[in-house]
């Protein structure tokens, strides 16, 4: 296969840009013989003509026209290619794709990547979020390179690793007949309306689960994604839910809402992260699990405040 130099082909697209040997030769500040020579024994080893020489000036052929649009790429990229590897110089840069459940993305995330970003403000985060199924297929089909997830079974071939345990709770309207405890079982909610957690989540799962440990199945007034939206859903008193402690507290300062102690083994999940091969990381998303492993707290969190909240509130 004929090896075609990048010097060759910036002089080649000089000559289709000026229709000039003598213009091509000024921009680029080489004799036009030098010009002509590379032209030449381009067109001798790829064995066809690249331009004809016409009145108006040096016209590319059929072939020629082929060839001006591919290196004109070419040049592009590594145009582009020499930009990145420049900022390289001043440390770590790039994108990272990360795919995240909503506990996380709400919750630990904002303050964590802050004090990444501030280390590495050459890189760029696309955060997605997505419930945990989805997450861990995007992290196997290379769309992510980084996924955080609830408690899930993850594949073999992904690597997962602990970034923060947290507690399921039950969120209900304050004026609701289970508010003015401080915590229950999730038998004890089986005969209410709940407002459904999104489809395929790490908490619908966990639910379902349970429901079907009992024998029982969840009735579910309204299903919707985000916790803001469920918690006002809640306030509304279109129902319960079951919502992850660390998230919801801060509702009960804004909603009529109570937040109980779920009561069950399964309420302490945990958060993880996973990767493909950790050798083939970018050295960005490298860094970045590393920074999100590095300091995540292993402790079970504490019931909120706002729990003991007097159902005469309206």
């Amino acid at each position: 296969m004929t090896r075609i130099d990048l010097v060759t082909l910036s002089l080649f697209i000089a000559v289709a840009e000026e229709t000039s040997l003598a213009r091509a030769a000024e921009r680029e500040h080489l004799a036009p013989s030098a010009i002509s020579k590379r032209l030449a024994d381009l067109e001798l080893a790829l064995n066809v003509r690249l331009f004809e020489r016409r009145p108006t000036g040096m016209m590319p052929t059929a072939a020629g026209a082929a060839l001006l649009h591919h290196a004109r790429l070419v040049m592009r990229n590594v145009a582009d290619l020499e930009a990145d590897l420049s900022d390289f110089a001043g440390g770590i840069r790039g994108t990272i794709r990360v795919h995240a459940n909503a506990t996380a993305i709400v919750r630990h995330l904002p303050e964590d990547l802050r004090r990444f970003l501030a280390m590495f403000p050459q890189v760029r985060v696309e955060l997605e979020e997505s419930v945990s199924p989805a997450t861990l297929q995007a992290v196997s089909d290379n769309v992510a390179d980084i996924g955080i997830y609830g408690d899930v079974v993850a594949p073999a071939h992904l690597n997962s690793t602990l970034y923060r345990r947290d507690r399921l709770a039950l969120l209900v309207p304050r004026q609701h007949e289970l508010a003015a405890r401080g915590a229950a079982r999730f038998a004890e909610t089986a005969a209410y309306e709940f407002i459904g957690a999104p489809r395929g989540s790490s908490i619908e799962t966990a639910m379902l689960r349970a429901a079907a440990d009992l024998g029982v199945a969840l009735k579910t007034s309204v299903r919707i994604s985000g916790f803001d939206a469920i918690s006002r859903m809640v306030d509304a008193g279109l129902g319960i839910a079951i919502v992850p402690e660390s998230v919801a507290s801060v509702y009960c300062e804004t909603l009529r809402v109570t937040l109980l102690r779920l009561d069950e083994p399964w309420a302490k999940r945990r958060l993880m992260i996973c990767t493909r091969d950790r050798e083939f990381l970018t050295p960005a998303a490298a860094a970045l699990v590393a920074h999100l492993t590095a300091a995540a707290p292993d402790v079970d969190l504490t019931s909120p405040s706002c729990a003991s909240a007097t159902a005469s509130e309206s």
